[in-house]
């Protein structure tokens, strides 16, 4: 009697802990962009699996009949809402960027309140991870939930090897909570009349896609950088339109109150020079510190960076002028 029960109760544990890997490892695989290539899907959720994933992606996740977007906006907003209000996951990871996936947050502000309080609650229980277009979607739920997520390299580009080794390995550590924080060393402070208070300065981190960030304002998800550092990046943005956008945002007054922007990679962008003197034209004109840091954007390299989650900057190389910025993880919550 007595080894019946404890082989009963040595399923039961065994049950339990297999369930309990499984919500913790599941990745919904989305697409709220734009389409990629359909033979990749398998191929996708293959290197999910072998990461170690459980990986869910829904049926006809591709139409052919939209000419920009990789299904219609009902069925992208369905298979988002559904990952976001997920018990099983602790990742949503989009495919690709592109266009589109600021549609699909006029379906997110018309759920009903239940399907509402249950994205909240999932705060810190599951993060989303894309970069690009994907912006949208990190920023609204930021602003409306205050969740952290991660912008960080898609699974097309992974898949497709259009991302560095390096890059894809410091994803996965932080997705597997192998570390607690990444951080970017080389910073260089554009306007270095400005100094930080002690050398250092702990804020929130924000932002991304550039013209993501400009599209938000006077929307309901109008971005909110008051107190916090911004980062801005972006891809095939003339260096004349950078300024353009960086005066709006200005305007706007996206920039009141900020504690510091940070500029990551902005590539192809057709004179590498001109993107450097609209950023030094930019830092003379603002009463905080404006950096600039290589290897978050769009390029090969392509690091991955938390987002609503703490950074501390401080001095690397004083004589050198270079900063570093210790970005914390995403907090995952039992």
């Amino acid at each position: 009697m007595y080894s019946v029960v404890i082989c009963f109760l040595y399923f039961i544990f065994t049950l339990c802990a297999s369930t309990d890997t499984y919500a913790v490892n599941q990745v919904n695989i989305i697409a709220p962009s734009s389409k990629g290539k359909e033979p990749d899907l398998t191929t996708i959720k293959e290197y999910v699996e072998a990461l170690g994933f459980n990986s869910h992606i829904s049926e006809k996740i591709y139409s052919n009949n939209d000419p920009f977007y990789s299904n219609s906006d009902e069925f992208r907003a369905s298979d988002l809402v559904s990952a976001l209000i997920d018990n099983d996951n602790k990742i949503i990871w989009c495919i690709r960027g592109g266009t589109g996936s600021s549609r699909l947050i006029p379906y997110l502000e018309r759920l009903s309140n239940d399907k509402k309080a249950r994205i909240a609650q999932n705060k810190n229980k599951k993060i989303l991870i894309g970069y690009s277009d994907i912006t949208a979607l990190h920023i609204y739920l930021q602003v409306k939930y205050d969740w952290q997520t991660l912008h960080g390299t898609t699974l097309e580009m992974m898949v497709n090897n259009f991302v560095s080794e390096s890059s894809v390995e410091k994803l996965k550590r932080l997705i597997l909570n192998q570390q607690s924080s990444i951080r970017f060393n080389n910073l260089k402070i554009i306007n270095d009349d400005i100094k930080l208070k002690n050398g250092r300065l702990e804020s929130k981190i924000i932002g991304g896609n550039m013209i993501l960030v400009e599209n938000s304002i006077g929307t309901t998800w109008q971005i909110n950088a008051k107190g916090k550092i911004l980062f801005l990046e972006d891809v095939r943005v003339y260096p004349y339109a950078i300024e353009r956008s960086l005066d709006h945002l200005k305007q706007a007054h996206v920039f009141d109150e900020v504690h510091a922007v940070i500029f990551g990679d902005f590539i192809n962008s057709g004179n590498d020079n001109l993107v450097e003197v609209v950023k030094e034209r930019f830092a003379k004109s603002v009463n905080f510190p404006v950096f600039t840091v290589q290897g978050i954007g769009h390029g090969y390299v392509n690091d991955p960076l938390p987002l609503n989650t703490y950074a501390t900057v401080g001095v690397q190389d004083e004589k050198e002028g270079l900063f570093f910025i210790d970005v914390q993880n995403v907090g995952f919550m039992d």
